[in-house]
Order: structure tokens, then sequence, then C-alpha cells
């Protein structure tokens, strides 16, 4: 059943390849030719100095072996004596020293590229193994294991920031899988986190029955821990804020996001979702971009945004679909305003006060919101 979430984790290879980070460049130049084409220059430079130096003294002559007549010079011109010639010698010597020092620190940092690109290699190696390592997980039979893949992507994504949006890609992919959820007849009445809990403690002769329970309790803690990760603040290396969430034809069977920090930087999509049990945004911050439901159905499934924070973001139910829609009481209580952030269907804002950015109405059971601070 989950062979296309294994399929999706081949696709994410070329983002977890950047788990630890930019690529560190590998030297494009053999280090022995470096070290060569330096000295080479060394030896260039140290002649353009002594000439430059032997022409700023005035082109002296070099003082004559003993028994050798000097070579007749003009009258300005001066004479080097073997003390200055040898001085002269010292300072060329000295360049190319610096030089040499220049080849040594080349070959330092060279060394350090190199263990730079060692580690690299090796992190990402260990990166994609854990990666491909949840994806074979996350297609197991059992849902305990399944559960334990889960989480595993949850590490890797706030270990790896840079491949954490493809492990939340992967989250979201199993969300979208196709789905049965349970009928009314089989609800007993656990909260999310009772359901969550309890994918720990799955038989294996439970999954093997098929048991609707325990998928649920498997995407109920994917969205918990997508919750739990939205409450970081944004000066948390770990938080998940930012980043964008695809449930586009999802079926949810109730879903708690109550405190998540939701904002612009990251798209949140409910298109053409299929809404079967409570979805929960109640305090919510909506700090800014929407959070979009278009084509969303509602098929015994409310939505709840008490005491939600509209700060700039939007939650957008305009377009659902209607084709079998709740009733306008339950969308929003009649004679309430709405608050500016919260876009409602046209059968749901006839009658409707005029917008309202401070409000918090009753609790009827429907779709609720308000402002709290």
């Amino acid at each position: 059943m989950l062979l296309a979430a294994v399929l999706l984790a081949g696709g994410r290879r070329r983002k977890i390849r950047m788990a630890v980070g930019r690529r560190p460049r590998t030297p494009a130049m053999p280090f022995l030719v470096h070290v060569v084409l330096l000295l080479v220059v060394a030896a260039a430079v140290a002649g353009v100095v002594g000439v430059l130096l032997w022409r700023v003294l005035g082109q002296p002559a070099v003082g004559t072996a003993p028994g050798r007549q000097p070579t007749p010079v003009a009258p300005t011109a001066t004479t080097w004596s073997a003390q200055e010639a040898l001085d002269a010698v010292k300072i060329v010597l000295t360049v190319v020293g610096g030089v040499g020092a220049v080849v040594a620190l080349t070959a330092s940092y060279r060394r350090q590229r190199l263990s730079e690109v060692e580690a690299y290699r090796e992190d990402t190696k260990v990166m994609l193994d854990r990666f491909c390592k949840s994806a074979e997980l996350l297609g197991s039979p059992e849902s305990a294991v399944r559960t334990a893949s889960v989480y595993a992507f949850a590490a890797l994504a706030n270990d790896a920031p840079e491949a954490r949006q493809g492990c939340i890609d992967v989250l979201c992919a199993y969300l979208r899988q196709p789905y049965r959820s349970r009928s009314e007849g089989d609800r007993f009445g656990a909260t999310s986190q009772d359901q969550a809990g309890q994918a720990h403690a799955t038989t294996d002769r439970a999954d093997a029955g098929g048991d609707p329970r325990q998928e649920r309790s498997v995407r109920l803690t994917i969205i918990r821990l997508i919750r739990d990760n939205l409450h970081l603040p944004d000066d948390d290396p770990r938080t998940w804020r930012g980043h964008d969430f695809n449930f586009s034809g999802a079926v949810l069977d109730g879903a708690d996001f109550s405190g998540a920090t939701f904002n612009g930087a990251g798209a949140v999509t409910f298109a053409d979702a299929t809404i079967t049990g409570p979805i929960s945004f109640d305090g919510a911050t909506f700090a800014s971009g929407t959070v979009s439901f278009d084509g969303a159905r509602f098929a015994g499934g409310g939505i709840s945004l008490t005491g939600a924070n509209f700060n700039g973001g939007v939650v957008d139910l305009s377009r659902i679909d209607e084709g079998q829609p709740p009733p306008a009481s339950e969308l929003w209580p009649a004679r309430h305003p709405v608050p500016v952030g919260l876009r409602l269907p046209p059968s749901a804002l006839r009658g409707q006060p005029a917008l309202h950015p401070h409000h918090t109405p009753p609790a009827p059971g429907g779709i609720t919101a308000g402002h709290s601070g």
C-alpha cells in the first residue's frame, strides 16, 4: 500500500545530499602541480624583486673577484662590494622564503579542504542511509514499525535542517495515501493523543487483520509530530515553521493542530482533502500566508478555530466543496462577526455581520474562531 511513499523517498535523494550543508568543493588542481606552479611563481618573484632592487639602487656593478680587473663603469655608477651583494641576495631569499610560507599554507589549506570533502561524503552517506531506511520502514505492514519510521523521519528532520522539507514531504505523502477512515459506529471516543500512543502497543495479528484503528494511530502520530514541531519558536533550530505542508487530497479522520504557528514562508494546503473527523486549530496562530481548503469536503468532520490568532494570516474556507456542505450554522454561528483572516463560503456568509478583527464567539460545535489576546 505504501510503495508510493518508498518511491518518493528515492526521489528525495537530491535534497538529502544537502543535509550537512553546502558541499565542499574538491580541489581541481593536483597537489604536485600546485606546488611546482607556486615554486615557479616564487622564482619569478625573486627575479623580479632582485632586478627592481638593483635598479632602485642605481644599477650598481657587483664587485669583481680577486685578480681580475674591474670593468670600467660610468663615473656616476656605484659598485657593490661582496658584502653588499650578499645582503641583496639575502633580501631576495627572504622574499622567496615568504613565498615558501605561502606554499606551506596552501598545502595546509588543501589538506583541510580534502578533509572537509571526506567528512561531507561520510555525513551525506549516513543521512542517505537514515532516509532510505526510514522510507523502507514506512512501507512495513506492521503499524508499530511504521510509527517508528515516522519518528525516525522527524528525528532526521531535526538533525538536518536542509533535509527537513524532504522529510516533511514524505510524511505528508503518507497522509495522502489511500485510506479508509473508520465508520461512525467504530469510533471509540479516544483522543488523538491516546490513539497515537497506542501505535507502540500494536500487535502483528491486529495489523494482519487490517484494523483501521492502527493505521489511524500512525496518521495521528504524524499530525501530532507536525503540530509539536510547529509549537517550537522561530529561534529554535528544530522548528518546522516556514515549511510547506501539502495535505491535498488526504483523508483526515481527525487532526489536532491546536497551538501551532503557521507563517507565510511555507505553503499549507488542504485542497481536495476529505475531512471525516474533527480538525482543530484551537489557539493556533496564523502569522502570515494562507491555509487553503480549496475543494475540501467535510464528510462528517468539523473544524474549530476557537481562540485562534489571525496576525496577518488567512484560513480560506471560501471554496470548500459545497456538494455536501455542513449547515451554515455549523460553519459559523449566526449573528457573530466573522474575524478578519477567516474566509467562509458564500452560503455561510448570508446574514452575517460585517467582518471584525477582534471577536471571540461561543463554540457551537462547527467551525468556530476567535481572537485571543
